[in-house]
């Protein structure tokens, strides 16, 4: 079968997509499920928490985001049987790519996908949904009466954020850092209460926005998408001109303690944030907190099995009703996988789906 890995070469220095043509269909063990892959999500491998747990190969797995028909099942089985539609966030510690033509997962990492959501969008959400239940409802407790602010809402998770939000009753804003986002942003539907630009000319916008929308008083919630740790750290000749503009486009710490209010929730996904004795003053002052984003611990332990599987089911329920749409910016097949993610680090809008 066909099958999508990141070679990452002997030193690991390397990062680039490759399609291997000759990998032999898995075969499921106890517990698991062999799946016929239909739609893919495509997002970037987390070498970081593979490296953590000592897992860091030559030839990572790539595509976590599956959907498609259950072909065969494993001992012991009973939440599913064979021809179920089914969709599954494969774990991070996955040894088979979801961007195959086969992949097996454990039983506890599927749901039954509704007949009324498509392949390709049961793909696109379950990861990016799974995301936004973890930092909105466990991590912030966001509920009506909020205010949210969802730092490059264009992005695939920050739209599926901003509508879990928005269903729960908070009020949302969003920034964006080109003029082609500030333009699905401000289309968005329901309407956002503010679209907030963070380019390099909107020096200390975030902050003076923030306070104006919610008359002085901050807000409550922010979830980031990174952030710029340090003053002129973008103009290190180190980094690639790719990530030095990203980095512009991001919040400073100070700016993102600024915009929260009295009790304010700051959830990041900054794995290496520090914060300095200045910057912890005031969030004290604010009797605010700090909260890390890695959705993908949730099946990373056993413990944790009865919630997740309480996540994903509430997940493919809210894209059937259409509480959660996600944003697709582009189809693509398997043989263009490689060059779709390979493309992923520069893309700021929306999802990029392989279809099989």
């Amino acid at each position: 079968m066909k099958s999508v890995f990141l070679d990452r070469g002997p030193e690991g220095k390397r990062q680039n997509a490759i399609l291997n043509t000759n990998v032999p269909v898995p075969e499921p063990a106890e517990g698991q499920v062999l799946i016929q892959v239909k739609s893919c999500g495509l997002s970037l491998v987390r070498v970081d928490i593979l490296e953590e747990l000592q897992l860091g190969k030559e030839c990572l797995p790539i595509g976590r985001e599956v959907a498609g028909v259950i072909t065969k099942i494993g001992g012991g089985v009973t939440r599913c049987k064979v021809g179920d539609e089914v969709a599954s966030l494969l774990p991070v510690d996955a040894t088979c790519s979801g961007c195959a033509e086969y992949c097996v997962a454990n039983e506890y990492d599927i749901v039954i996908k509704p007949m009324r959501v498509s392949f390709h969008d049961a793909a696109a959400g379950i990861g990016d949904s799974v995301r936004a239940f973890t930092a909105l409802h466990y991590l912030a407790r966001v509920c009506a009466g909020d205010t949210v602010l969802v730092i490059n809402g264009a992005t695939s998770s920050g739209t599926i954020a901003m509508q879990l939000a928005q269903h729960w009753g908070a009020k949302v804003l969003a920034t964006a850092s080109s003029q082609e986002e500030r333009i699905f942003l401000e289309s968005f539907k329901p309407e956002l209460a503010q679209v907030i630009e963070t380019d390099q000319s909107k020096k200390y916008a975030l902050i003076q926005q923030c306070i104006e929308e919610t008359g002085g008083l901050g807000v409550d919630c922010i979830l980031d998408d990174g952030v710029s740790m340090f003053p002129k750290e973008e103009e290190d000749p180190a980094l690639s001109p790719r990530k030095q503009k990203k980095l512009r486009t991001l919040p400073t710490k100070h700016e993102v303690i600024s915009a929260l209010g009295v009790g304010g929730r700051w959830v990041t996904t900054q794995a290496d944030l520090q914060i300095d004795p200045p910057d912890s003053r005031l969030l004290h002052m604010r009797c605010a907190s700090v909260s890390y984003l890695n959705h993908a611990v949730w099946n990373l332990s056993c413990g944790q099995l009865g919630r997740y599987l309480h996540i994903l089911q509430s997940a493919i329920d809210k894209l059937a009703d259409g509480v959660l749409r996600p944003n697709i910016s582009r189809c693509v097949s398997l043989d263009e996988a490689c060059e779709a993610y390979n493309k992923l680090p520069s893309q700021t809008i929306g999802k990029t789906v392989i279809e099989m």
